[in-house]
This record gives structure tokens, C-alpha cells and sequence, in this order.
């Protein structure tokens, strides 16, 4: 398979954008992302073409090219950073659950109360998530960033519950799914999902933890 027919079916496989240097190249660029973010919010992932960020940026679409190749790039920068900010405050909460008194897993589960008020205030999220799940290669890259969590939280656990004899690793991928995938209903939805959906969820993982 050729280079050009490698990108045809991964088009994560282009060149990578020309990095800014410039404030008001930056500033372009957070344009662009700012305006592929709302593109997604109403329209979803196919409604994201290159000329409508272009169009709705107020600039010429060979500018966007010229951060960009492509629209998976354009999405793929918005989950990188989301990640990073979304890993750091991960590895806080962790450290600030390490030292609550208590017993360590009613202190995790209860703590997702918090996560999921952070969570309503990132309302962009789940909307950026399913547009990862809508490309093969975009779905790929957030899968190695799930990974990238579930081994976050692997490292909390060993931490947490040292005595644990079964696979951490497994543990943290079950807990991990299960959090995300409520959550993202919850937000996609909205009022349509009962509060009690999370109440659930926090009883779901204590169960768990403190069963395994």
C-alpha cells in the first residue's frame, strides 16, 4: 500500500499542521479549533468540512489547510488538548484522594460526584467524544489515550489498595468504561437522565471495588 492510499484510510497519516510561531498565526489556530468545536456541537462529526470551518471562521479556507491537511486533524488537536488538561486534573484528584481519611473506595466512589460536576461544565466533551468514535483513526488515537487513563488509574489503585492480589490493570479498564460511558450519556442527554443515574453509578463502582 502506497503513502497516498495509507492516508485515504488513516488520515491521521498526513503531514501534521505547520506550527504557529506568531501570535496572530496562534490566534488563527485557536479560531479554527473554537470554530470546529461549535461545528461539531451542531452538527456532529460529519458536518465538519474544511470550507465550512472556513466559512464560519471568517477566513480563507487555504488558511485552515495551512494549520491543517485535513478535518481529523483539526478534531484530533481539540481531544489532545481536552486530554492533557483532562490527564492533569486526573493526577491531582488522585494525589488529593491519597490523603483523605476514610476508607479508600468509598472516598473514589463518592469523589465522582465531583467529577461529574466538572464534567457538566465541560460540555464539549461528550460531543468531542462521539466524533472520535465517528473515524476508524480518530477512534484509534482516543482509545490510546483511554488507555493512557485507565494506567493513571491503575497506578492510583496499586497506591490505594496495595493488597490487592487480581490485576489491577483489568480493574482500572472496568472502572474507567464504566465511568465514561455513563457520564457520557448523562451529559448528551441532559434532563432526560434522572439523577439518580449517577447515584447509581457511585454505588455500581463502590460495590465493585470493595467485591473484587
Amino acid at each position: 500500500m502506497t503513502h497516498g492510499q495509507l492516508q485515504k484510510t488513516n488520515p491521521l497519516m498526513a503531514p501534521g499542521r505547520r506550527l504557529p510561531k506568531q501570535s496572530r498565526s496562534r490566534k488563527t489556530v485557536e479560531l479554527i479549533l473554537d470554530t470546529t468545536l461549535g461545528i461539531l456541537e451542531q452538527e456532529g462529526f460529519s458536518g465538519v468540512t474544511m470550507q465550512k470551518i472556513a466559512d464560519q471562521a471568517g477566513i480563507n479556507v487555504a488558511a485552515v489547510y495551512g494549520y491543517f491537511p485535513n478535518k481529523h486533524h483539526v478534531i484530533a488537536e481539540l481531544n489532545e488538548r481536552m486530554f492533557a488538561a483532562r490527564h492533569e486534573l486526573r493526577a491531582r484528584h488522585y494525589e488529593e484522594l491519597l490523603r483523605r481519611d476514610g476508607d479508600w473506595a468509598d472516598n473514589f466512589a463518592d469523589s465522582l460526584r465531583e467529577l461529574a460536576t466538572w464534567r457538566s461544565s465541560q460540555q464539549s466533551l461528550a460531543v468531542l467524544r462521539n466524533a472520535m468514535r465517528a473515524s476508524p483513526s480518530l477512534w484509534r488515537l482516543s482509545r490510546e489515550n483511554f488507555n493512557k487513563s485507565a494506567d493513571q488509574l491503575t497506578r492510583y489503585l496499586e497506591k490505594a489498595d496495595p493488597n490487592y492480589a487480581g490485576d489491577q490493570t483489568a480493574r482500572a479498564r472496568v472502572i474507567s468504561d464504566s465511568i465514561v460511558s455513563v457520564l457520557d450519556v448523562m451529559q448528551l442527554s441532559g434532563d432526560e437522565v434522572p439523577p439518580s443515574m449517577l447515584d447509581e453509578l457511585i454505588e455500581m463502582v463502590r460495590c465493585y471495588l470493595k467485591s473484587s
